[in-house]
């Protein structure tokens, strides 16, 4: 689903995504990057809990799902865990 804005005299195409909002990405920002090494798993996210009394969702996915296919994945290593035996 695309929607066509028409911004300032530009029009600008935004994709939909994951969650229905229209999002437009330009860069990794520092909030976008945390999300991203959680992979895009909102348990200990700041965000949680300041979205949990509200009717709005947190549109953070979606905004990464975005970057990675517009921009590509960020240059930052990513914590890997090796299960214990």
């Amino acid at each position: 689903m695309q929607a066509r804005v028409q911004i300032f005299g530009e029009n600008k195409l935004f994709r939909s995504r994951d969650m229905g909002r229209a999002v437009a990405v330009r860069r990794w920002t520092p909030t976008a990057l945390e999300c991203y090494k959680r992979g895009c798993n909102c348990e200990g996210c700041f965000y949680r809990d300041f979205f949990s009394g509200s009717s709005q969702r947190c549109q953070m996915k979606a905004s990464v799902l975005e970057l990675v296919r517009v921009i590509g994945t960020p240059n930052i290593e990513l914590q890997q865990l090796i299960p214990e035996d």
